[in-house]
């Protein structure tokens, strides 16, 4: 019964980089590309059938409401083509298990004792960090027909897209505090106002404000900003319930911790989710400024802190006209997501 119906595995496969040390090119060199891109490996290249499902499902629309953007952008592989394919940041293996060349490849990820219980199913997703190297995001979706790889291209589309946008935070992340951090601005943070987050070199101080009280931090060219306020808040927990006052709190936040930025209602939505250790209230959204002509999309975080008995507001936006807003969000929400108190 474990693999019966639409169950999904994920599982850390711990010889999957000796098992396939052979393949997929050039091993020895790190992964390429942007990590809004994704190589799809399937038997024939050809994007037909499960395979344009997968592809639809991979490149899902955001809509930034000045335009839409692809989450992902999807590269199609056929299955004899794999051992040339340089790695890449982001790689989906998706075919028929035990059958055909993608088959073979499927088994060097999961191994034979992974094929006999998708064998036992309906389909399986199975997930590995640092492999075949390290930095490679590799998820292989597959199952026993045809008709297991379009269901599961349709039913967990957004579970895929969701584990792509986790693994590319984590590493975007490591990547930039490799390049240096800025601990002196973290624990005098953490000392004046009770919070902190991992702070790349390349975010500046931007404004301390105590009279709001709001701190913000720039990246600028192209400019996205990560900024922490707070207010007095009665319940230990937010939830949607909270929408309206969580709505106002922000819009009177950025209008003045900003150039007078406003929001309009009917262009936000909330979620429920986490933020790092914390539940939280998200909202997205678009800001504009109200004196000059500049614009663009932001997404926040809402997290209780019920023995200070207030509520954090973790903001994220960038103003880039004419540029993909998508990567530099996930940018700053990489960061927003070490935020602690």
């Amino acid at each position: 019964m474990r693999y019966m119906s639409t169950l999904i595995t994920f599982v850390c496969l711990g010889a999957l980089a000796a098992s396939c040390g052979g393949q997929g090119g050039p091993f020895n060199a790190p992964p390429a590309g942007s990590y809004s891109g994704v190589v799809l490996v399937t038997e024939t290249g050809k994007i037909e059938g499960p395979t344009a499902e997968m592809v639809n499902a991979l490149q899902h629309e955001l809509d930034f409401y000045t335009k839409n953007e692809l989450q992902f952008r999807v590269r199609v592989v056929p299955a004899y083509e794999f051992e040339k394919e340089i790695p890449a940041k982001n790689m989906v293996i998706f075919g028929i298990v035990n059958q055909g060349k993608i088959g073979g490849i499927i088994e060097q990820f999961i191994g034979p004792s992974g094929s006999r219980g998708v064998l036992q199913g309906k389909y399986s997703v199975f997930k590995k960090m640092d492999s075949p190297v390290k930095g490679q995001l590799t998820i292989v979706v597959t199952g026993v027909s045809s008709d297991d790889l379009a269901l599961a291209a349709r039913e967990q589309g957004a579970v895929l897209r969701s584990i792509l946008e986790d693994g590319n935070r984590e590493r975007l992340r490591e990547s930039m505090l490799k390049q240096g951090e800025n601990t002196p601005l973290e624990t005098r943070l953490k000392d004046r106002y009770g919070f902190s987050f991992r702070i790349p070199n390349v975010y500046k101080l931007d404004q301390e404000r105590p009279e709001i009280p709001g701190v913000s931090l720039i990246h600028s060219e192209p400019p996205r900003v990560l900024s922490v306020s707070w207010r007095a808040f009665g319940k230990g927990t937010v939830s949607l319930a909270d929408s309206n006052e969580l709505y106002r709190f922000r819009s009177d936040v950025s209008f003045k911790l900003f150039d007078k930025y406003i929001m309009r209602r009917d262009l936000v939505k909330f979620t429920a989710t986490r933020l790092g250790a914390y539940e939280a209230v998200r909202m997205d959204g678009y800001w504009e400024s109200s004196v000059t002509a500049a614009g663009g999309s932001f997404a926040c975080y809402f997290v209780a802190d019920g023995v200070k008995s207030r509520v954090w507001l973790v903001d994220c936006l960038v103003y880039a006209p004419g540029q993909d807003k998508n990567e530099l969000l996930r940018e700053a929400i990489a960061f927003a997501e070490t935020f602690s108190f």
